[in-house]
């Protein structure tokens, strides 16, 4: 790739170029120091815009509206080495900076062989780079870890003073072409001197949030179904709509409501979640999104088709709203009064006699430092998650938790972006946030092979069955965290006694999506496909779904009379609720 002089005299590269994605083009610019790693670039497509950086001690993103966000947590700061490791061309520099090197063996695609070594920088995860045999240059560097793991090709190599760098670069998501990013560079210069100033995190912007005239809070009423909290909030001063709230989700608007709200969608970009699929994205500008009267202008909206979330959910929504909202203003949700109250930063005052949990961003999520049956780790505080806690596959089999829990029963336990997710199911002993001790809560072990599942330094998620027993309190200024206890906190959650994972069918009845093993519904024989269309005399179309999971929680060895409609016709069954965990 050129002399051991010319990279010598190389530590600053600074490139500009043209970007594709998903049917929406655009520019970029990136800085590498190539002495320290330090980095940062900028970024616009379509609708919207961002730039990110790592200056050797925090990673740190911008959003369209210039919001800075810094991200400390374990699986940001891995994810930033490995980012500086790959475009700082660390590999050459073995001396310089600390990591392993492993021959991979050979490597095939699109009908060429490779030589794979696998490289493992310090503090981060391990990736491949796969090397041309015949001119001993970078084909391809392979993401081995992550949520969604890339693969980036490299092309069109040309020299720059004496080094040969590559002048297109595709970034393929799920190993599908259809979400290839194609970066093509404009112009390459390097040199000497490097600014350490330019990596660091920008100055944030002026507070956008437009609060109503003489108030420093605003409260509104939230319903909780599924555990999940649903608002009415109002794009660019239509009638309110029906929204989820997620502390952690960014703004996303379903493409159905999109339309009748006159909302121009452009592109398509991979997304995912929870699941192990990736869908499609959009991207939307809107002039407003206005919530109890607190409004946020000029906002990038992702949209996506979320037609089989309504269905599980049992209830129709116009999308999902978060993030946006709290990094703004100090957010409190009293759970037992169903209320979520947002307050100026300059005018919140902390809670009393309850000391904060500090937390740190990976991405837009909050991580707390907390213990599982004394094994540490960063969890998620995760609004949008229906369940308790969820264990990641990586936390889970580095500590043994499937053996150690006896845990032998699998069940579909959420629905999100990336599909349905399966966990095996058990019941901790103890989970410690800080000073907060929960005795007995409902785990899942997650199984999935993909998705947020694959986070390797990411010990769980904990969701609205457990949080619902608080008053949350979030200050994402200073990265704070208040739990204060209700009158739930003290009793033992109940986790789903059917087995079933329910959904509406097209026709109105309640579609058996899956029934979980060794469970009251497999015990009657009932399966995946089967259609329940009465429940006790009271036909299925007129039973709420989110209703029937709360009654399904009920106590063990109460019935259910249930009309079932499958391939072999119609038969009465009676389903006995059963303990899962």
């Amino acid at each position: 790739m050129g002399s051991p002089a010319a990279w010598s005299k190389a530590m600053v590269l600074h490139e500009t170029g043209k970007i594709s994605a998903g049917g929406l083009s655009g520019n970029y610019e990136n800085w590498e120091d190539l002495g320290s790693l330090h980095n940062s670039g900028s970024y616009v497509l379509g609708p919207t815009s961002g730039s990110n950086g790592w200056d050797g001690k925090q990673a740190w993103t911008t959003d369209a509206t210039k919001e800075v966000r810094i991200e400390k947590s374990s699986e940001a700061t891995a994810g930033a080495i490995q980012d500086a490791y790959r475009s700082g061309y660390a590999f050459l520099f073995p001396d310089r900076f600390p990591g392993t090197a492993d021959y991979s063996g050979a490597r095939q695609a699109d009908g060429k062989t490779y030589e794979s070594v696998k490289f493992t920088p310090k503090g981060a995860e391990p990736f491949e780079i796969w090397f041309d045999p015949a001119t001993h240059l970078v084909a391809r560097e392979i993401q081995l870890t992550g949520v969604q793991p890339a693969t980036f090709i490299f092309s069109d190599f040309a020299k720059a003073d004496g080094i040969l760098l590559p002048r297109k670069t595709i970034q393929r998501t799920a190993n599908n072409p259809k979400y290839d990013a194609i970066g093509e560079v404009a112009s390459i210069a390097l040199g000497a001197v490097g600014q350490e100033s330019r990596y660091a995190p920008p100055a944030p912007p002026k507070n956008s949030a437009q609060w109503p005239t003489g108030q420093d809070s605003v409260t509104l009423p939230f319903r909780l179904l599924n555990n999940h909290i649903y608002v009415e909030a109002s794009i660019n001063g239509a009638q309110p709509q029906l929204f989820v709230f997620d502390t952690g989700a960014t703004n996303i608007l379903d493409t159905n409501a999109a339309k009748v709200l006159g909302v121009a969608v452009e592109g398509a970009l991979p997304g995912g979640g929870f699941g192990d699929k990736v869908e499609d994205f959009g991207l939307a500008k809107v002039k407003s999104v206005s919530l109890g009267g607190l409004t946020l202008p000029d906002q990038v909206f992702g949209t996506e088709n979320s037609t089989g979330w309504g269905a599980i959910e049992g209830i129709k929504s116009a999308g999902l709203l978060g993030y946006e909202f709290v990094k703004r203003a100090v957010l409190t949700i009293d759970y037992a009064k169903r209320t979520l109250t947002f307050t100026k930063q300059e005018a919140f005052h902390p809670p009393k006699d309850v000391p904060p949990i500090p937390f740190t961003f990976d991405s837009h999520i909050p991580m707390v430092a907390g213990t599982l049956d004394g094994f540490t780790g960063e969890f998620e505080i995760d609004t949008g998650s229906r369940g308790a806690l969820t264990v990641m596959r990586t936390f889970a089999d580095a500590n043994g938790l499937v053996d150690k829990y006896h845990a032998t029963r699998t069940a579909t336990v959420g629905y999100g972006v990336g599909g349905p997710s399966k966990a095996l199911l058990a019941r901790a002993g103890k989970l410690t946030l800080g000073p907060v001790v929960i005795a007995a809560p409902v785990t899942e072990l997650i199984t999935d092979k993909g998705g947020a599942a694959n986070a390797t330094r990411t010990a769980g998620n904990i969701g609205g069955d457990l949080l619902k027993r608080f008053t949350v309190t979030f200050d994402y200024a200073h990265q704070n965290i208040w739990l204060q206890a209700n009158l739930q906190a003290g009793k033992l959650q109940a986790f789903d006694r059917s087995g079933l994972w329910i959904s509406r069918a097209e026709g109105g009845d309640i579609m058996v999506g899956d029934v979980a093993n060794q469970s009251a519904a497999a015990e009657i024989g009932l399966a995946a496909g089967d259609e329940i269309v009465s429940i006790n005399g009271k036909s299925a179309k007129d039973t709420a779904i989110y209703d029937l999971r709360e009654e399904f929680k009920g106590t063990p060895g109460t019935k259910f009379v249930l009309g079932v409609k499958s391939k072999g016709g119609e038969r009465t069954l009676t389903l006995v609720l059963a303990d899962q965990v």
